[in-house]
């Protein structure tokens, strides 16, 4: 058979693949193991010595933690917080002393004004009023009474409560439970102590063992805002052991 005619040149050399171009030293480089890697302008003829073998990696620099501010207050080695001293610890139970006696107090007035004869001797208040059996204004002593009453007790468990958990500010209500123990004179002889339970709560309060006690909390709930030192050897671009 006879062969056919022969393609022209530029027909063939389109049917070939194209050559790809040269890569560039930089993807060619990327491409090869890292074992094979050399830094740039050493021999790579030259074994690789202890100098240039990658730095072995160190644990984590890190910041210790600020210190408590000693004030004065040891901790409770049971509980971890400030200790308790003697003087906080009297003034929250006189605080719940006086909140006691001032319900039972209470309670010896509703006894007392169930006595329609003797409903005037039953508190101090109530005598002030003429009154007549069931009406209105009976009831409205009552609801007086009672409302005296929580106006004294309520100040006084606050105060004793949050004070022995070292809130400063009780201080300030143990001065105003004070005042308002004062009404216990408009109730009966039995809620007079009260008043005295109220004073000297508020009195051991602020005291300086108190007050270091408080002052202790206050450092642990709002600890002083520590700043990190300022960073200075930053290292740009690619690490040594990368290279």
């Amino acid at each position: 058979m006879s062969e056919g005619p022969a393609l022209p040149e530029e027909l063939t050399t389109r049917n070939e693949p194209a050559p790809h171009p040269p890569l560039p030293e930089e993807l060619t480089a990327r491409n090869e193991p890292a074992a094979s890697r050399r830094a740039p302008g050493a021999s790579s003829s030259s074994p690789t010595t202890g100098t240039d073998a990658a730095p072995t990696p160190t644990a984590i620099a890190t910041l210790e933690a600020p210190p408590v501010p000693v004030i004065g207050v040891p901790d409770d080695p049971r509980t971890g917080e400030p200790r308790i001293p003697g003087v906080v610890r009297a003034a929250s139970v006189l605080g719940f002393v006086g909140v006691a006696n001032i319900a039972g107090a209470l309670l010896v007035v509703y006894w007392g004004a169930t006595d329609k004869f003797r409903f005037a001797e039953a508190s101090w208040l109530m005598g002030q009023f003429t009154t007549e059996p069931g009406s209105l204004g009976r009831v409205l002593l009552a609801v007086a009474v009672t409302v005296i009453t929580l106006l004294i007790a309520v100040p006084m468990a606050i105060t004793g409560y949050y004070g022995w958990a070292g809130y400063r500010w009780t201080r300030i209500s143990a001065i105003i439970a004070a005042a308002l123990s004062f009404g216990a004179l408009t109730l009966n002889v039995w809620a007079w102590p009260t008043a005295a339970w109220a004073v000297a709560a508020a009195v051991l309060l602020w005291t300086p063992p108190a007050a270091r006690y408080f002052l202790a909390w206050h450092a642990r709930r709002h600890p002083t805002q520590v700043f990190a030192p300022p960073t200075t050897d930053v290292f740009y671009g690619p690490l040594p052991k990368y290279r």
